[in-house]
């Protein structure tokens, strides 16, 4: 272990990766999307409204079509007007009976590709249940725009960047909660006290990242779910888990004898980290609903939500962070031996 912490080419290669990956993460333009529909308006059997996009090339694209949808039902635009890059006129004949008032509102073009507002438009009218009516366009080609992106998702819209801070930061904490589990087990069956200093070491930085985990998390829910904090099973199971770990430096500090400290903190670092699992993995899925991914019924960012290139980078930066958490972790065992070893010649 102390050799690998003195060599330098793991240590350059990380940082070198997370600032590629968060720089391509930064720089890489948010997919094309719908914004919003506005100012929609409604005379006898005819609709008219305004379509926003988002990162859109209307102005440029060939063979826009722009339709609602509602099941098998189509009504496709008669009237379209090209604003500008971001922002259409649409105009649909409607029939007389609709199959229902809740449409979604898709875009289809050879640059942005197929853009789609879900249940994005409500129309009045009478509803009568009918088979459907086909395709509106003969032939409507379902492209996706060629050039690299992040998703775009409603709610998220820019800070979906922020996944390649917070995720990844959850991953080192746990990274290193799951080193100082095996080197408490260690201690325990070996009693070197360097395993010792290797639990306190890792516990410290798993600290470092949990706080920014919990900061980065805080600040995006702020912005996606309108408060920093919310009665989440798995936000206050991380808050928990945070406070746990935290109680393993008071109970260090309240113990004198260096043996003794050494063998109860790493009991307690074993039962932490279990606890740990319990809160964060265990409880929140046993949970009616939470808001964040993986623990219920919750379809953000499940594997169909993340585009396979965006994986690339998200698991890329994940592995640069748990990198540098290694890094800050062997620089903290160093001081840590070097004042072991003080205090050994006093």
């Amino acid at each position: 272990m102390e050799k690998l912490i003195r060599q330098s080419w793991w240590k350059i290669s990380g940082i070198l990766v997370l600032a590629g990956a968060l720089l391509f993460a930064m720089k890489t333009p948010l997919s094309p999307g719908i914004l919003s529909i506005e100012k929609v308006e409604q005379a006898e059997q005819t609709l008219s409204f305004e379509l926003i996009g988002y990162n859109s090339h209307f102005m440029t694209s060939n063979g826009l079509q722009v339709w609602i949808q509602n099941d098998a039902h189509s009504y496709c635009s008669k009237d379209l007007e090209i604003i500008d890059d971001s922002h259409l006129l649409i105009g649909i004949d409607l029939p007389e009976i609709l199959p229902s008032n809740l449409f979604s509102v898709v875009l289809n073009d050879d640059i942005d590709g197929t853009l789609a507002s879900l249940d994005g438009i409500f129309i009045k009218g009478n509803v009568e249940p009918s088979d459907g009516n086909g395709k509106c366009y003969e032939q409507v080609k379902l492209t996706e725009h060629g050039y690299f992106s992040m998703p775009y998702r409603t709610i998220l819209y820019e800070t979906i960047r922020n996944l390649n801070f917070h995720v990844p930061m959850w991953f080192a904490m746990i990274f290193l909660t799951l080193f100082s589990f095996v080197t408490a087990i260690l201690y325990l069956v070996k009693s070197d006290p360097r395993y010792d200093d290797m639990t306190v070491a890792a516990i410290h930085v798993a600290m470092l990242f949990a706080i920014c985990g919990l900061s980065t998390g805080a600040l995006w829910a702020r912005f996606t779910w309108g408060a920093f904090w919310t009665d989440d099973p798995q936000l206050n199971g991380a808050a928990i888990s945070t406070l746990i770990y935290l109680a393993y430096f008071m109970l260090r500090r309240s113990v004198n004898d260096p043996d003794k400290r050494a063998r109860l903190s790493a009991v307690y670092a074993i039962f932490a980290f279990i606890m740990f699992y319990v809160f964060l993995k265990v409880i929140p899925s046993m949970a009616e609903f939470s808001l964040h991914p993986d623990t219920t019924d919750n379809p953000s960012f499940k594997d169909y939500d993340i585009e396979g290139k965006l994986k690339i980078v998200f698991r890329t930066a994940t592995a640069g962070w748990i990198i540098l958490s290694f890094w800050i972790f062997s620089l903290r065992y160093r001081l840590l031996t070097i004042e072991r070893k003080r205090l050994d010649h006093e």
